[in-house]
């Protein structure tokens, strides 16, 4: 397929033009929109991993993204990289899957991006558009796949590979369903029927496994309809009232960040093709000593998709990332069972790092800790081209999908209002990552009146945690008092009382349990704050931590600023620890609790003090 123009994400544009990705060569991965290709991801290596002959390797880690983006074309970010060096990498891509897809390649030269199409090997120039991030989440829908299975082997690693290409099989062939949450609606394999069959030998009396299977889609869907179409299939509709109306009443359904299945077994299909066990009983009989094992393997695997791909095509997606992260999880047992000589349980982890707009999934060992898969995680910052001074793939920093039926507290409440802070054409700087918020009221804790900073610790504490910068747990009121009166900063009736404590011993207890150290920033009055927005713009950009701001007056949490240094116009990222309410999101954006603030929030003649928490350096 002759195309005249590519799209990249705006996101990968980015990085691709950055100091990240300076000579740096490698794959790019994406999908089809519309019959135009989308680059959404890149991963390569640097220059300097030339083999001794001088030709480049091409390393595809498509297996740690969501099934659907695929190696699709190449990139050459180097100062003496061309046209020949982009067919040479494109000659070890797979095969497309499509006969009259043409591989992309893209050339940075001159501080611009600029891509390529080889038609019977000659360069062709093709329009390079930059796509945004909010278009391609309309055009596209995420897949999740969750599902539990048991591995029972020996204890040798021929036994264990060949436990995991069963389950592959098993997965893959007609006892593999998917159930879209809501159960309504149902994936099946199906064999397609030619005709009358032959039995398990032809005519030369060879054996013939060779069965044609299709997707049969059991609910109430047309058989027409697109994968956006099962969103209004994901809530049980509300049964028939008994008085006459004769329908099923179904209330709108919003598109969510994710569609879910289950994978469950058909076990009344007749699955005995070629790439299934036999089902007829076979019993083998062999008497020794020997370790078996027995290791629960929980499926989350992701997917994306097209949200105007026809549904039935979508188990080609549901089957492939089932079985792609099966074979992960082999991949780290058996690398697991080869170094250790033991198997922990393996888990599935997603991370989404700042910058990128796909996810990239993990699996680590049970035992792992840390400082074990230090190595690994580097090696996967430089294939993605993501900064080597701060952690994003410990399991620490690993996705939390949103759960709105969930009581736990919430989490990055400020997510949708980042736009709405009213600064026209100003410099806007707002807090990284992800960030539990902790407020009056609590676990069942009455602070309100005098708890507010400690509220804000805590919800400094949960940044630091979610980042992988420490494993301590949320302290307590009590505990951070019992902190205080240990390194002898407050007299031992301080605890169980309930006096404030302001920003200086928010920076004590961060030290003292999370080894955290802390900038303080102090101005007279409120009136003042608006000439320290540089240095809050500067922090946000460099450690991205949340700030907590306290003195003569309450304390909250900081979480962004937007200046227009032309006009001096501000607004601020206020994150209020004074609620007192249940944790609804809607009514916590709606009130104010978490909102842009102006000038006016402040209290103009009381004095401020900020602690503004450095994050570690050179961590992974």
């Amino acid at each position: 397929m002759v195309v005249s123009r590519l799209r990249i994400l705006d996101s990968l544009h980015k990085r691709l033009l950055s100091n990240l990705a300076q000579e740096y060569t490698g794959a790019l991965y994406g999908l089809q929109l519309n019959d135009e290709s989308v680059a959404v991801a890149a991963a390569g290596q640097n220059d300097a991993g030339r083999t001794g002959d001088g030709k480049k390797d091409l390393e595809l880690l498509n297996e740690m993204l969501p099934c659907g983006i695929e190696p699709t074309g190449v990139f050459v970010c180097t100062e003496t990289g061309g046209v020949d060096e982009g067919l040479e990498l494109i000659n070890q891509l797979p095969t497309p899957p499509k006969e009259d897809q043409v591989p992309m390649c893209i050339l940075k030269q001159a501080g611009t991006l600029k891509a390529y199409q080889f038609i019977q090997g000659e360069p062709v120039e093709a329009d390079l558009v930059v796509m945004g991030e909010s278009e391609f989440k309309e055009q596209t829908v995420t897949i999740r796949v969750r599902g539990k299975m048991d591995l029972t082997c020996g204890l040798t690693k021929p036994e264990i590979a060949i436990g995991f290409k069963h389950l592959i099989e098993k997965v893959t062939c007609p006892y593999g369903s998917y159930v879209l949450d809501g159960e309504q609606v149902i994936f099946l394999h199906r064999f397609i029927e030619k005709g009358l069959g032959t039995g398990w030998a032809n005519q030369a009396g060879q054996l013939t496994q060779e069965d044609e299977e299709d997707c049969e889609i059991v609910g109430p869907v047309g058989e027409d309809s697109v994968v956006d179409d099962l969103w209004q299939f994901t809530q049980t509709p509300e049964e028939d009232d008994g008085f006459g109306s004769g329908s099923v009443k179904r209330k709108k359904v919003e598109r969510k960040d994710r569609l879910e299945f289950n994978l469950l077994w058909n076990l009344t299909n007749p699955a005995c093709t070629s790439r299934t066990i036999g089902c007829a009983p076979i019993i083998h009989y062999e008497k020794k000593e020997a370790k078996t094992i027995s290791v629960p393997v929980c499926i989350d695997a992701l997917g994306l998709v097209p949200a105007n791909s026809k549904s039935k095509d979508l188990m080609d997606v549901l089957k492939g990332c089932v079985a792609r992260q099966i074979g992960d999880i082999a991949a780290s047992v058996l690398s697991e069972y080869s170094v250790q000589k033991r198997v922990s349980t393996p888990q599935v982890f997603h991370f989404k790092p700042d910058g990128l707009p796909h996810f990239i999934t993990i699996i680590y060992p049970t035992a792992a800790n840390n400082t074990i898969f230090e190595d690994y995680r580097k090696s996967i910052h430089a294939s993605f081209m993501l900064p080597m001074d701060r952690p994003v793939f410990r399991k620490a920093n690993a996705w939390q999908w949103p759960d709105p039926s969930s009581k736990d507290k919430l989490m990055n409440v400020h997510s949708t209002i980042l736009e709405k802070h009213g600064v026209q054409g100003g410099q806007v700087a707002t807090v990284q990552g992800v960030y539990t918020y902790y407020h009056y009221m609590q676990d069942e804790f009455d602070d309100d009146g005098w708890g507010c900073a400690y509220r804000s610790l805590q919800t400094l504490i949960s940044w630091f945690k979610h980042q992988g910068y420490t494993d301590t747990r949320i302290p307590t009121h009590r505990e951070i008092q019992k902190c205080l009166v240990d390194i002898g900063d407050k007299e031992a009736k301080f605890i169980g009382s309930k006096q404030w404590i302001g920003s200086t011993e928010v920076g004590f207890v961060l030290e003292t349990s999370c080894s955290i150290q802390s900038r303080f920033i102090s101005v007279s009055s409120g009136a003042e704050l608006a000439s320290r927005t540089r240095d809050l713009i500067a922090h946000f950009e460099s450690e991205g931590s949340p700030v907590m701001i306290g003195g003569g007056v309450y304390a909250h949490t900081i979480l962004g600023v937007a200046w227009d240094e032309k006009t001096d116009n501000c607004s601020w990222l206020i994150l209020d620890p004074h609620y007192t309410g249940s944790d609804d999101l809607k009514t916590i954006l709606a009130k104010g609790w978490c909102g842009w603030k102006g000038a006016k929030f402040w209290n103009q003649t009381a004095f401020y003090n900020m602690c503004l928490p450095q994050r570690p350096k050179n961590v992974i």
